[in-house]
């Protein structure tokens, strides 16, 4: 009789487990996926469409066992969007923000343009300098960039400096393609010292930043700020030339001649 008992004592409390068990899994089961998304481009609001359907495929799994690396992982497989964001919210909803990545700069491959995200992240393959948005991307010229990493970015000499200095020109600016047309790195001899990045600007005027291996960022900056403090009539033409000054400050100057 006692044994009986224990039998049916154990019996009754796995029978409990697997109620509570069953109960847990119905209320912590991922019953909403919710994604934010920021797009830029008519491109970007199919491929969320798209991505959102693939997201709601984790519906129906466990709240508490599902890997957010797996549901990151299926955004990393559309370059354009950047995950912000990814969280469990429970009991039931898996919450994501998301962002289209802004195409920005295009390099001239052998069979068309390779472009690129502000930061410097591969996107795609094109056939022209046209931004998938709207105007056209910001061509660089004369760098020796190679593409590694994940996310492939363009890397190589002065790979970091382009970033930095396109970062404070947007800081300026808020959209740097409406003012930018191409960064043209140039080197006249063996001395980096020497070295510059040329901007040429969309109403004409050249901006030349010297020695852009030390603060190119600021650099970037102060010609900017003597770029929008000039009149119309002289953004057509002339030169904006930032260059090391003593003491570590910077030197800028305005020419106005037609530019190059």
């Amino acid at each position: 009789m006692k044994k009986r008992l224990i039998i049916t004592t154990i019996v009754a409390v796995f029978l409990l487990v697997a109620i509570l068990a069953a109960a847990l899994n119905t209320i912590f089961t991922v019953t909403h996926v919710r994604t934010d998304f920021t797009t830029y481009s008519s491109e970007g609001k199919g491929e969320a469409a798209t991505l959102r359907e693939e997201l709601d495929t984790f519906i129906g799994r466990s709240t508490t066992f599902l890997d957010l690396g797996e549901v990151s992982a299926t955004v990393d497989r559309y370059p354009y969007f950047r995950l912000e964001e990814v969280e469990k919210r429970y009991p039931n909803t898996v919450y994501l923000r998301i962002a289209e990545r802004k195409e920005t700069f295009v390099i001239a491959e052998e069979t068309g343009y390779s472009a690129y995200a502000d930061n410097g992240v591969f996107l795609r393959t094109a056939e022209t300098t046209a931004n998938r948005a709207s105007g056209e991307n910001i061509l660089l010229t004369g760098f020796s960039f190679t593409r590694s990493g994940s996310p492939s970015m363009f890397t190589g000499t002065y790979a970091e400096e382009v970033r930095l200095a396109t970062d404070a020109i947007r800081a300026k600016l808020t959209e740097e393609r409406a003012n930018v047309l191409s960064i043209e790195l140039i080197r006249r001899t063996s001395d980096a010292r020497n070295d510059f990045f040329r901007l040429r600007m969309q109403e004409g005027v050249v901006i030349d930043l010297g020695n852009p291996s030390v603060q190119p960022a600021e650099k970037a900056a102060l010609a900017i700020d003597r770029y929008l403090a000039l009149g119309d009539e002289d953004r057509i033409f002339g030169f904006i030339t930032v260059l090391d000054g003593e003491n570590g400050e910077l030197y800028s100057d305005y020419t106005r001649n037609s530019a190059l």
